[in-house]
């Protein structure tokens, strides 16, 4: 049986190609005139890739022709039963269907399989291909985006009137049956259509098959390595108005911010293309970039309140009152033993405030009185016994006297004095810790709301994407 197949084949092939006088350089119409029917239709094996820096949009299809050669018709009955034959490519016609917006010059197929004809006169040619085709791609909602892509089929060198298109048993999308899921695409539609296309020269017209791929993005890899470490970083940025001002921790890391979020602009200019419109991504780290400058220059702000002092900067009474009476109980902000120490240190001064009687400013007036002073420290009994010796020794001890109450007053002065200069000090720092917190209040405001206000721009942000289901629905209507 197999001896006799085979022969069957043989006969069957000679009489194809060798008694008909078969040109498979001529196109399988009966009259010159007429138009050829070409039915298409795209199974895509794989999304391999999209590269958005130079729009290209890399897929692994299979093109799916049938057509009908008049030509290559048999009997079944004479040659074995034989219904279905498969020849090599040069040996029948075949439409000269290329991908019009491919992107690497490559027109044809990776491989020329096959042919197969039944003993109807349908022929069918499934080539499989790695196309690379041009892609517009609309970088404003990275990386929460969605692109749409085409690729354009059609013949090279025949118009419409001498071949078009039609639906393969009138499917209009892709066929899914050995697509391979994609790890960084969902496929979300593949509406497929046939469209005349003028030639703006010549004027001919030809058929154009064109698939149109509706994918989104999967954006757990990005907001992992790209949104997640953004936002913490804006929120560093924020934590700067609660490091201390004493040290210049501050500005250190205001500039680290500013390095780390000019790295991440540089990575994102690598993976997008040139564009008019700024990616989603690219206006937050814009965002967050004149943040942090601002945010800089509010830190060297505080720094200057807070190295203030009494002996370069006069504190204005409605600084006082603001920053130290009504925005700390509005930030709930306490001040650790503020109204003990006034009340210290007003007892403090009134105990070292001299008293002003008559009786003690006349104690220092004359010697007279301080001889009567220095009597009611001596004994009673001795009282008339002085003599000149005795009263050299009391001018020499009231001089002495002087110079120890002024001592005393000099040192009384310099105390209070270097108080008030602390507590002012003190005041300064209080006042840019106000100002500090006052700025994390804003600062967290701002960045919390301007990073919502940036990705809730995006339409499908929140968008889960069920691929199985929408595979599986585009695999329905082939049916």
């Amino acid at each position: 049986m197999l001896g006799l197949g085979s022969d069957d084949e043989v006969k069957l092939i000679k009489y194809l190609f060798d008694d008909k006088n078969y040109n498979p350089l001529i196109r399988p119409v009966r009259n010159i005139n007429e138009s050829i029917e070409v039915q298409f239709n795209l199974a895509l094996s794989q999304l391999i890739s999209v590269d958005e820096k130079n729009q290209i949009m890399k897929t692994n299809v299979w093109l799916q022709m049938y057509w009908y050669d008049y030509q290559l018709t048999w009997n079944p009955e004479q040659y074995g039963g034989i219904k279905t034959i498969r020849i090599n490519h040069s040996k029948a016609w075949r439409p000269d269907i290329v991908l019009f917006n491919n992107a690497d010059g490559k027109y044809e197929v990776s491989y020329e399989s096959n042919v197969v004809m039944n003993h109807d006169g349908l022929t069918y040619w499934v080539p499989p291909a790695i196309y690379r085709s041009s892609c517009d791609i609309d970088v404003k909602y990275f990386p929460f985006d969605q692109q749409e892509c085409e690729m354009k089929f059609g013949s090279w060198t025949f118009l419409k009137n001498q071949l078009f298109f039609t639906y393969y048993l009138n499917r209009r999308t892709l066929d899914f049956s050995d697509y391979l899921r994609s790890g960084t695409w969902d496929i979300i539609d593949s509406p497929a259509r046939i469209q005349e296309q003028k030639d703006p020269v010549s004027g001919d017209i030809r058929d154009m098959y064109i698939v149109k791929f509706v994918i989104r993005r999967k954006t757990l890899f990005y907001i992992v390595n790209l949104i997640i470490p953004c936002v913490l970083i804006s929120f560093a940025s924020v934590c700067t108005f609660a490091l201390p001002g004493d040290g210049g921790e501050k500005i250190t890391m205001c500039i680290s911010i500013l390095l780390a979020l000019v790295v991440f602009l540089l990575l994102i200019s690598k993976i997008l293309p040139p564009a008019l419109t700024i990616p989603l991504i690219a206006k937050y780290l814009l965002f967050n970039f004149i943040i942090t400058i601002i945010a800089i220059g509010c830190t060297v702000f505080v720094l200057n309140k807070n190295h203030r002092s009494p002996r370069t900067h006069n504190m204005p009474r409605w600084v006082r009152v603001v920053f130290l009476n009504y925005l700390p109980k509005i930030l709930l902000m306490t001040r650790p033993g503020h109204s003990s120490r006034w009340q210290a240190r007003s007892l403090k001064d009134a105990m070292m405030e001299p008293r002003k009687t008559p009786r003690d400013q006349s104690l220092l007036k004359t010697p007279d009185t301080e001889r009567k002073v220095f009597d009611r420290s001596l004994d009673f009994n001795h009282a008339a016994n002085f003599n000149n010796d005795t009263l050299s020794t009391f001018d020499v001890f009231g001089e002495e006297f002087r110079r120890a109450s002024d001592a005393l007053k000099f040192i009384r002065q310099h105390t209070l004095k270097n108080d008030h200069f602390d507590t002012i000090i003190d005041d300064w720092k209080y006042v840019a810790s106000v100002i500090d917190r006052l700025l994390l209040v804003t600062f967290l405001m701002v960045t919390v709301g301007g990073a919502m206000g940036i990705f809730l721009q995006a339409p499908h942000i929140f968008s889960v994407v069920d691929q199985d289901a929408i595979i599986e629905r585009l695999m329905s209507s082939l049916n």
